[in-house]
């Protein structure tokens, strides 16, 4: 009777471990990285002259909040938050800066478009200084990208153009993938106006246009 008891208490603690196991397991994180130009369709690109522009693109700089593995998303006016199986497959700043210099090599239609540094001896015709002061993503509604950027003369080491730029996509649901597409559409809307600063700037430099998803 007592052996009936023990094994009886025995697959009720097995079982009760195997319940508590199974309710602290958590479904794994899905990831996600933005996506260039070259991903999406391509509608018309620029013709590559002799001797094509030189850009040379810095880190990328984020806020604080959007420094981290979550994606985070608006809460109202000023709350956020910070998705917890939901979240960037590394850092948002080198993914946005490996996107820009992505899409203006597409777009300048150049292949000497590089991040900063690199490991080339000539200074390049231009320098892009980027940094993102508000990224608001908002599921099933919107994503607004608000950026300031900068453009300089690698040769004379002097500004061609400061400015501060908003660029709205809108989100069609509320999935985290859709969210994610949205914001590499507006990194594309930040790309196209970056370059069609230098093509003012540089005689012979046809700026090309890309569609998106």
């Amino acid at each position: 009777m007592l052996r009936g008891s023990s094994l009886t208490r025995t697959l009720f603690l097995v079982a009760v471990a195997a319940l508590v196991a199974a309710c602290g397991t958590s479904p794994p994180a899905r990831m996600y990285t933005l996506s260039s130009l070259g991903t999406q369709e391509v509608k018309s690109a620029g013709q590559q002259g002799a001797k094509p522009v030189s850009v040379s693109i810095a880190p990328v700089e984020v806020p604080d909040y959007l420094d981290r593995s979550q994606i985070v998303t608006r809460d109202g006016t000023n709350g956020l938050k910070f998705a917890e199986f939901d979240r960037w497959g590394g850092s948002l700043g080198e993914n946005m800066t490996s996107v820009l210099v992505e899409n203006l090599s597409i777009l300048l239609a150049s292949d000497r478009v590089f991040a900063y540094p690199r490991l080339r001896p000539e200074k390049p015709d231009y320098w892009v200084g980027v940094r993102i002061l508000r990224l608001d993503c908002v599921p099933g509604d919107r994503v607004e990208l608000k950026a300031q950027w900068l453009v300089t003369s690698g040769l004379e080491t002097q500004d061609v153009a400061r400015r501060v730029s908003i660029f709205t996509e809108r989100v069609s649901d509320g999935s985290y993938e859709t969210l994610v597409a949205a914001v590499s559409r507006t990194v594309g809307q930040l790309s196209r106006e970056i370059t069609r600063e230098i093509a003012t700037q540089r005689p012979g430099v046809v700026a090309g246009s890309a569609g998106q998803q």
